[in-house]
């Protein structure tokens, strides 16, 4: 089986963790980013874009300028999560946190 790993770049992490202070994200957005990084690492990302988790976050390709890239729901007020699938790596690049549907 190949190895998985998701990336958060220390700037993402550090915008996120600075919007959940300023009340733009709760803890269970924080909990949820953390277990779909452990289901894409222990299932792999082939099967995980067959699980439950990937239909529930509505996991899903974006068009235009963002081409390639893939984003999740995390919360009902539009929060997204953006990223990339590097393949022959398998790593999983986190772009962009995002409170609101804005993808710019």
């Amino acid at each position: 089986m190949m190895i998985t790993k998701v990336l958060i770049s220390k700037n993402i992490e550090s915008k996120f963790y600075k919007d959940m202070k300023n009340g733009l994200f709760n803890s269970e957005v924080r909990d949820l980013i953390e277990y779909w990084i452990t289901e894409i690492e222990d299932l792999g990302y082939a099967d995980y874009t067959k699980s439950e988790l990937f239909k529930m976050l509505n996991d899903h390709s974006l068009k235009n300028e963002r081409d390639g890239q893939h984003s999740i729901t995390l919360n009902q007020t539009g929060g997204r999560l953006i990223y990339s699938v590097i393949k022959n790596a398998i790593v999983i690049k986190v772009i962009k946190i995002t409170s609101d549907h804005d993808y710019s």
